[in-house]
């Protein structure tokens, strides 16, 4: 259950007010109240750490394998899996109030950068949250001194706000220092600014199915220009990404010592079939095989004893299927876990909330829909083997089940008959070229990115059983999360205005908000 916070409560009367200039970075805060109980030794470093690793690692990835359908998890009903979708919470935002106070504190040298971090935590911050739920408070959210019920602004001014914020996060990373208390870039501005238009980029993506009747926005014409400044990622190692280590708060989160239930995750047909399908071999990198076909102990009647890197040793659970009868597959060993590295090591894999190959993809459709020049082809390529040298360079070789990712077998896989980029077929075969690989290339990456795509593009189709879904409309998974319990109790009156507003007074799950109309 998710931490419930409502942005009327968001922060105290002595809340901290954020004046910035709109057209400089270099301007500074107005005088703010501080909390008397906070420690007085806080540095903009010390900050920097704390709201950075609050946004980075915060995020659930094995909620959001289960609602995306690659995992099951067998040890009770999670309703992830079976597409109930509660409330949520407006806990990002609430932690914007240390960003606001990292940049007060900030020496002279260092507050370009530290301002150009907060308004690339802003634009992210509101970012997930507004694709959560639909209109939420943008304007008056951080200024509860003067507006203690804040309006909720409408998702199109909420996401010009995001673009604009994201701007000037990129302006400020252009002419900034480096700065203290960073724990992924060791403070460089230079990669801090990739990042912000790798997020811009993602945005704009988002907002694709409005990019023709909301010509305000500029969609194409501001994603074409951010490609074009060339200011992105340019390969893995600009990746932000969690990097976990075998030292206490640095260790792997889905480590068995951790995550108890671990080895009752399994893979299911919607990840697994598309991978033997194609021949790839990031199946042997993801997961172990099924323990009972290949460890003589276990092996049921019927079935004959195979090596790991034998393909019919891996196979998928039905993630709509009924619990008991997945459940009992488990309880069979005939599940196929997260390799090992994932769950018996205390460095795992790292887990990428930015990438380099998600980066590629996205601009592989950008290609494909016209709003930037050059062959989609290209892309789409660059992102398949940026996936797979991660996967090579982060699993060690004794996890790999005997299947060798080498350039040579990369190349093959991609002149293969269901994976060469189908240049002579239709748009929309290419485009689901592009989102089944962003699909495969996610696991354990991204946390909610896959089922945002989802709900854009439909694609991969993802299994929907009326007899096991909790959603209300049994044919369908739910397309947001519902507001928060606590802005009923405190900010009801704005919360039923925006309901009104969007859906006739309606809070509900499978109501569509305005990015995917």
């Amino acid at each position: 259950m998710k931490r419930i916070y409502t942005i009327g409560r968001l922060f105290p009367a002595t809340a901290l007010a954020l004046v910035l200039a709109v057209s400089s970075c270099t301007s500074t805060f107005d005088e703010m109240n501080t909390n008397p109980d906070a420690p007085q030794t806080a540095t903009s470093a010390m900050l920097a750490t704390k709201v950075i690793l609050d946004m980075v690692k915060s995020a659930d990835n094995s909620n959001s394998e289960f609602l995306c359908k690659r995992m099951f998890w067998g040890e009770q009903i999670e309703y992830n899996q079976y597409n109930r979708l509660e409330k949520s919470n407006y806990s990002r935002l609430k932690a914007l109030t240390n960003a606001q106070r990292m940049v007060e504190l900030a020496l002279d040298e260092e507050r370009e950068a530290y301002t150009g971090l907060y308004y690339f935590l802003k634009g992210w911050s509101f970012y997930y949250t507004t694709m959560e739920m639909g209109d939420i408070p943008y304007s008056e959210a951080l200024d509860i001194e003067n507006h203690p019920y804040p309006k909720y602004d409408e998702q199109k001014e909420v996401f010009r706000g995001i673009l604009d914020d994201l701007a000037k996060a990129d302006a400020c990373f252009a002419g900034a220092g480096a700065f203290g208390g960073d724990p992924f870039y060791n403070g460089d501005p230079s990669l801090w600014r990739k990042a912000t238009n790798v997020l811009r980029l993602k945005v704009l993506m988002s907002l694709q199915k409005r990019a023709d009747d909301t010509p305000a926005l500029r969609v194409k014409e501001t994603f074409a220009a951010i490609v074009s400044e060339g200011n992105l990622f340019a390969g893995n190692e600009d990746n932000l990404q969690v990097t976990y280590e075998d030292k206490d708060g640095q260790q792997n989160p889905l480590c068995e010592s951790y995550t108890r239930s671990i080895n009752v995750y399994a893979g299911t047909h919607t990840l697994i079939e598309p991978l033997k399908r194609y021949g790839d071999y990031r199946l042997f990198y993801y997961f172990s095989p099924m323990q009972a076909v290949t460890d003589p102990l276990y092996l049921p009647e019927g079935e004959t004893l195979l090596q790991p890197d034998n393909w019919d040793a891996y196979r998928g659970l039905d993630a709509a299927g009924a619990f008991s009868t997945e459940r009992a597959k488990i309880d069979r060993l005939m599940h196929c876990r997260p390799n090992e590295v994932y769950r018996l090591t205390y460095t795992g894999v790292p887990a990428i909330r930015l990438g380099y190959a998600d980066m590629n993809f996205i601009l592989a459709e950008a290609a494909e829909r016209g709003w930037i020049a050059g062959p989609a082809k290209v892309y789409y390529d660059e992102g398949v083997r940026a996936s797979f040298a991660f996967v090579k360079a982060t699993v060690p070789p004794k996890y790999n089940h005997g299947r060798e990712i080498t350039d040579a077998y990369v190349g093959a896989y991609l002149a293969g008959p269901d994976v060469a980029y189908k240049e002579n077929g239709s748009v929309q075969e290419r485009l689901q070229q592009i989102w089944m690989q962003a699909y495969l290339a996610s696991y354990f990456h991204l946390a909610w990115d896959s089922y945002f795509e989802y709900r854009r593009t439909g694609y991969p189709v993802l299994p929907v059983n009326p007899d096991t879904n909790l959603n209300d409309r049994k044919d369908r998974i739910p397309v947001r999360w519902l507001y928060p319990e606590a802005e009923v109790n405190y900010n009801k009156e704005q919360l039923l205005i925006a309901l009104e507003r969007q859906w006739g007074g309606v809070d509900d799950s499978n109501q569509v908000m305005w990015v995917l109309k």
